[in-house]
């Protein structure tokens, strides 16, 4: 998750833990069905489940912290419906990005945050400073143009922080 606010303050938490979690569980569900504990298998994708909801709700306690710092914030999240039909990453069906946001909406609403979803299209790509078409690498960004260089997902922030968007209704 990255969150950019348009004087250079910025927030940037890494998806290591639930990267962690889920291949901890995945191990351990395949050790449990070879020696074919079905039911305990079954518990520990329930553990799972409870352990990444709890991520999301602490991150999204946190991006809401974030937000309230400033004066009149807005929310501003990719609107990312089908991705999953329309990606080839493979770790897009594991990814619990739907029940975090959902968690982010509810608690802004709360705190009295407008939320907003914007089109995702190229906000990777562009360059946040000049508009024009760069490179992504990886975590990577660089801009041909201005010679603007940073983190991929920063940049994907700035520009959706820049664009206008749909009113979320929960």
């Amino acid at each position: 998750a990255v969150t950019a606010h348009g004087e250079g303050e910025s927030m940037l938490v890494s998806g290591g833990e639930a990267k962690y979690v889920r291949r901890k569980y995945r191990s351990l569900r395949d050790s449990l069905s070879e020696a074919g504990a079905l039911r305990a298998r079954t518990r520990v994708g329930d553990k799972e489940q409870r352990r990444i909801k709890d991520l999301n709700h602490k991150l999204s306690r946190r991006l809401i912290t974030f937000a309230k710092q400033f004066e009149n914030p807005i929310i501003r999240m990719e609107d990312l419906e089908g991705i999953r039909e329309n990606s080839s990453w493979s770790g897009v069906h594991s990814w619990h990005f739907h029940q975090l946001q959902q968690f982010i909406t509810y608690k802004a609403e709360r705190a009295g945050i407008r939320v907003e979803k914007v089109d995702a299209y190229h906000t990777s790509q562009r360059c946040s400073a000049c508009g024009s078409m760069g490179n992504r690498d990886g975590d990577h960004f660089s801009c041909s143009e201005c010679g603007r260089g940073r983190h991929a997902d920063l940049n994907a922030s700035e520009n959706i922080a820049q664009r206008e968007g749909e009113p979320c209704t929960g």
